[in-house]
């Protein structure tokens, strides 16, 4: 059975180290011993002096406050959080509800829709065949999706004087470094101001019926939105890199997940489809939106068939916390290696020059997947870790690693976006708290 979508119809509800073990097993070489390799489940008690991992215990008692007080004042049904540091956990807070009418309590393991978390985990599948030269960067995606070689620009977002959206053909094809980066000229679900937005929305792919196959075929006769590279547009690149791993692995994406990377790291409670995950139905977290009057009631989504590498997956903060920390910690975590160091510094370094990113960034760039932190210029302000790689969900999700002091954090709660949500938002509250207890330079 499909896990319950978060997007239908969204955008019309209102509408980011330390070293690896040397001995470590490749992943993306030796499929074969997978079973043999699955690391052990991480200890989660936090550590009795969370300075010792360079933490300021008062910076993270603000925090674990801050998270209190937010679901205390109706923001949030619950918050679960954890802080690692190399391999050890350095804070755990689990404050609220994950089920408002059963009053199940919030915590590690309980089950959440990631969202656009999902976009970082479609990038590390991606760069596990980069790695195994299975896919070149810089390959055509026309080369695994022969319909993308037809593939369109429009001329202008809004329609002619006859209704029709005029198009050119493009100055270069779309590649996978393109996708990965969100350079491709795709659209996606956020644009109802314009016609070439209400053509996306009419022909969203998390409504309708297909397989992965098919909603590609749906996406690629949909016009650009500019020639590919010129231009940052948050799209459905991710989930095209979910076909293209499918493609290229020969088996569908959700197995391509569950046995190359979620088995291996011991992620047990996260996919795609509820048969690949160690819970039931019945144990996902409900949906909560803000009413009028500020108060949490249920929200109703449809339920997808597909595996939405942009933005179908749920998980916990307990296996996501596997994922960051292993990221942080240069590709390896335990016995596993999932990407070699230099493909995880390719990935959370600076892809996009800024001048294509638009406003509003600051000192902020965009890798493979996720935002990442830059030398702040003179005017900015500092935003966390220069190398720090994040990104967030749409319900409220985050997290991020510092690869240069080897932190990960992960922070999960579940709220629909609305007119009536209270701010703050998970990433404008979690990550300044988070470097505020640092204790480390």
């Amino acid at each position: 059975m499909a896990l319950r979508s978060f997007l239908a119809g969204l955008a019309f509800a209102g509408l980011a180290a330390c070293s690896p073990d040397p001995a470590a097993q490749t992943v993306s070489e030796a499929p074969a011993a997978l079973e043999t390799a699955a690391i052990q489940a991480p200890d989660f008690t936090p550590v009795d002096n969370p300075a010792a991992l360079g933490f300021d215990p008062a910076g993270l008692a603000a925090l674990d406050q801050q998270l209190e007080a937010l679901t205390a004042a109706a923001a949030r049904p619950g918050y679960a959080a954890i802080i690692s540091r190399g391999t050890r956990v350095a804070f755990v807070s689990e404050t609220g509800q994950i089920d408002l009418e059963t009053g199940e309590a919030f915590t590690i393991d309980s089950p959440v829709r990631i969202a656009s978390m999902s976009k970082p985990v479609t990038a590390v599948a991606v760069m596990m065949l980069v790695e195994a030269g299975q896919i070149g960067l810089d390959d055509p995606v026309s080369d695994y999706i022969p319909e993308f070689a037809n593939v369109q620009v429009a001329v202008s977002p809004m329609a002619n004087a006859e209704g029709v959206i005029e198009t050119r053909a493009p100055v270069r094809p779309i590649t996978i470094r393109h996708l990965l980066t969100h350079t491709a000229g795709l659209g996606y679900i956020f644009d109802n101001q314009t016609d070439l937005g209400r053509l996306y929305l009419e022909n969203s792919l998390y409504s309708g019926t297909g397989n992965l196959e098919a909603r590609m075929q749906q996406l690629a006769a949909l016009p650009l939105y500019t020639d590919p590279g010129t231009r940052w547009i948050y799209s459905y690149s991710l989930d095209v890199l979910g076909r293209v791993v499918e493609v290229v692995s020969g088996e569908p994406f959700e197995v391509f997940m569950e046995t190359r990377l979620f088995q291996p790291l011991g992620m047990s409670s996260t996919g795609f489809f509820y048969e690949d995950v160690d819970f039931d139905e019945a144990d996902m977290s409900p949906l909560y939106v803000h009413d009028e009057t500020g108060a949490m009631v249920p929200f109703e989504q449809a339920n997808p068939d597909w595996a939405s590498g942009g933005g179908g997956l749920v998980s916990t903060a307990s296996d996501y916390i596997r994922f960051a920390m292993m990221l942080a910690n240069g590709g390896s975590l335990g016995e596993v290696q999932i990407l070699s160091p230099e493909s995880v510094r390719e990935m959370t370094s600076p892809q996009v020059p800024t001048e294509q990113l638009g406003d509003d960034w600051g000192a902020r760039g965009f890798g493979f997947g996720g935002s990442v932190v830059l030398s702040p210029t003179e005017g900015q302000e500092a935003v966390g870790v220069t190398g720090d790689y994040a990104w967030s969900g749409l319900f409220d999700t985050d997290f991020f690693i510092s690869p240069n002091t080897g932190v990960a954090a992960v922070l999960m709660t579940q709220i629909q976006p609305g007119p009536n949500r209270p701010e703050p938002r998970s990433s404008t509250m979690f990550r300044p708290l988070v470097y505020a207890s640092f204790a480390f330079d």
